[in-house]
């Protein structure tokens, strides 16, 4: 089970962004929850196809902010969203064609997040951070 809690490090500062993020922690330490508790296969199918809408809503809303500040680099930001989506779906498509997803999924999902948040989120931050001088 995922042991590792939100906090005050991960935030960028931009609350709406920070908001979305630790709801994504959320939801993927709800599934890891489920999981080991071998929840039913509904259960896990909601969870799944839930995270992958509020990921797509949130990478959406934060490359339209990426959009406006006209940041360099959202190509390639996007292309990491877009991977994360992919493997989101494919999850899905497993579990739905009857594999076992395990708690290793998790541990990828929120070492993705956490790396992502840690690594290309804070260098739009800073990007930002200089656009707004």
């Amino acid at each position: 089970m995922l042991k590792i809690e939100w906090d005050r490090s991960m935030e960028i500062g931009i609350p709406k962004i920070d908001a979305q993020h630790q709801g994504l922690f959320d939801l993927i330490k709800t599934l890891d929850g489920t999981l080991h508790y071998d929840a039913g296969t509904e259960e896990v199918s909601s969870l799944i196809s839930t995270l992958n809408r509020y990921a797509i809503e949130h990478f959406t809303e934060e490359e339209m902010m990426m959009l406006s500040f006209h940041y360099p680099d959202l190509v390639s930001h996007r292309m990491l969203h877009d991977q994360f989506v992919s493997r989101l779906e494919g999850i899905q498509r497993d579990f739905d064609d009857g594999h076992h997803v395990t708690e290793n999924i998790t541990d990828f999902l929120m070492d993705w997040l956490i790396t992502h948040i840690f690594g290309v989120d804070q260098e739009y931050k800073r990007f930002m951070s200089l656009q707004s001088l």
